[in-house]
């Protein structure tokens, strides 16, 4: 029982941190219609400026604003590429993620450990749940209250449109590029923090952690859109069912090399359920016809 519970606390830890990356990936995909690729290249370099500053003994706290602006900028370039050079938004991803690939290596190495150093976890731990506690509030409270108001500002009304009918900007004498830039910074900004979060919980970075985080916010987010297509929670709670599927093969003793192979069967099988519920939905029922 006891061992089950460590099973379901994990999932749920995991699940709140890559919450932060399926949240980024429903920003850019569903917000401003952005395919962001750029994602998984701010996962990995917010992971290795947390480990660069933590191995520095700096706060621990301000890593995590470290991370997140990182993020910002390179979703301000991923922009740039992509409005001002009419770079495709694809190739604006490739290129923002393979370049920050590098820099991840001249920052961290492929490998740092944190050698035990204060992590946002290192307080509080003689409370048994601390971390899944500090992360509820971080994640669920903190960031995704936030930004749920943020939404229903004007701003965020503006940058909703920007996915959805972008003339209407125009109209208003708004700069269509300038709210897309904006919503690539949230995007991977979160996926930054995600990364740095990561980095905190398990006390190392390794470059390969970042590698699949895109396809994970994929996943997470439509199994979110089982339960609501609108941000919030639910994305979430699409986090933590997708890490309790991967944990589900460690229990099934599976080969973890399948995982990805999992992950992507796993997608399909969303994107036919999904088209089948839609296929369904606008069938007439007999007393319609």
């Amino acid at each position: 029982m006891i061992e089950l519970l460590h099973i379901a606390q994990g999932i749920i830890e995991r699940g709140l941190i890559f919450g932060l990356v399926v949240a980024g990936v429903y920003v850019a995909s569903r917000l401003v219609n952005f395919d962001n690729l750029a994602i998984e290249g701010a996962f990995g370099v917010g992971g290795a400026l947390t480990a660069l500053l933590l191995s520095w003994g700096i706060n621990p706290f301000l890593s995590l604003i470290a991370a997140s602006f990182a993020g910002a900028l390179s979703g301000i370039i991923t922009g740039l590429l992509n409005t001002k050079l009419n770079v495709n938004n694809l190739i604006s991803g490739i290129v923002v993620t393979t370049g920050l690939f590098s820099i991840t290596l001249k920052i961290a190495g492929s490998n740092m450990s944190l050698n035990g150093r204060q992590t946002i976890f290192s307080y509080g731990t003689l409370i048994a749940p601390y971390q899944t506690l500090l992360l509820l509030a971080f994640v669920c409270i903190g960031l995704i209250f936030c930004i749920q108001w943020f939404l229903k500002t004007e701003v965020g009304y503006l940058l909703r449109a920007v996915g959805d009918t972008p003339q209407m900007l125009t109209n208003v004498g708004k700069n269509t590029h300038a709210y897309l830039i904006l919503g690539l910074v949230i995007s991977n900004s979160l996926a930054a923090l995600g990364g740095s979060l990561f980095v905190h919980y398990v006390g190392y970075f390794s470059i390969w952690a970042s590698v699949g985080v895109l396809i994970i916010g994929l996943a997470g987010m439509m199994l979110a859109h089982m339960i609501n297509n609108q941000f919030g929670y639910a994305l979430i709670v699409g986090s933590i069912a997708y890490q309790a599927i991967i944990s589900l093969t460690f229990e099934l003793q599976l080969d973890q090399d399948w995982n990805k192979l999992i992950t992507a069967v796993l997608i399909v099988l969303l994107i036919m359920a999904k088209q089948w519920m839609q296929a369904h939905s606008m069938t007439p029922s007999p007393s319609q016809r």
